[in-house]
């Protein structure tokens, strides 16, 4: 009778040296990921449209958080990622302040939509990401660019 693969001894027993690595490989797969927060895969901010937000602001008496951004902006992605989707931080932003979120279309398009070019010609906004917190009678505060989740969130909790 011929031996075929299927029946070689010595092939099955390599099975137990595979074995073991693919086991440990797993464990330590699924050690390294507990220790990371799930984040949502979308912002979890109620953006508002920036037609209404004066409104809404003035009704809430909360100020506004305009953030500036671009799609091709790389700190921007990072912003949305530790900020946006972060559970803790999105519920301190909804419950303090009434969000904007403004996309910049000038590489894109040629020219931005009138609210976005009116916004950004009116807290000189020539960096991405951008975030200014306004309210009526008082200087606008901004910061440019993601200084990170630390300053950020202190950022944040200053200006509420």
């Amino acid at each position: 009778m011929a031996r075929t693969d299927l029946w070689d001894r010595s092939s099955q027993r390599a099975l137990p040296v595979w074995l073991p690595v693919v086991v440990a490989v797993l464990i330590v797969a699924r050690v390294i990921s507990s220790r990371f927060a799930v984040m949502s895969p979308v912002d979890l901010i109620r953006w508002v449209p920036a037609e209404h937000a004066e409104g809404m602001a003035a009704a809430t008496h909360k100020p506004l958080l305009y953030e500036f951004s671009a799609e091709w902006c790389g700190p921007c992605h990072v912003l949305e990622a530790e900020i946006f989707r972060d559970p803790q931080l999105a519920a301190l932003i909804n419950d303090h302040f009434v969000p904007v979120k403004l996309v910049d279309r000038q590489r894109e398009e040629g020219r931005n939509p009138p609210d976005v070019a009116r916004l950004q010609s009116q807290y000189s906004v020539n960096a991405f990401p951008t975030v200014v917190v306004a309210r009526a009678g008082r200087p606008p505060e901004v910061i440019v660019g993601y200084p990170g989740k630390e300053k950020f969130e202190g950022f944040l909790r200053g200006s509420h």
